[in-house]
């Protein structure tokens, strides 16, 4: 019989304790979150500006 060998008996998977404290821990707050997407709307309203001064200026406007 195989001896599994690898099994890290230190950091288990299986922890429930462990992994409901981590989760806890990873959880964004509320500002967390809203700091996100306004930094996403920051972005895609760079992107169409980008787009829109690209064009105007293929077109030469």
């Amino acid at each position: 019989m195989a001896r599994n060998d690898d099994y890290d008996w230190l950091n288990d998977p299986f922890d429930e304790k462990k992994a409901a404290a981590e989760r806890e821990r990873a959880h964004m707050g509320g500002g967390s979150k809203a700091a996100v997407a306004v930094g996403c709307l920051a972005i895609i309203v760079l992107v169409v500006i980008l787009f829109a001064v690209g064009g105007w200026m293929l077109l030469g406007m």
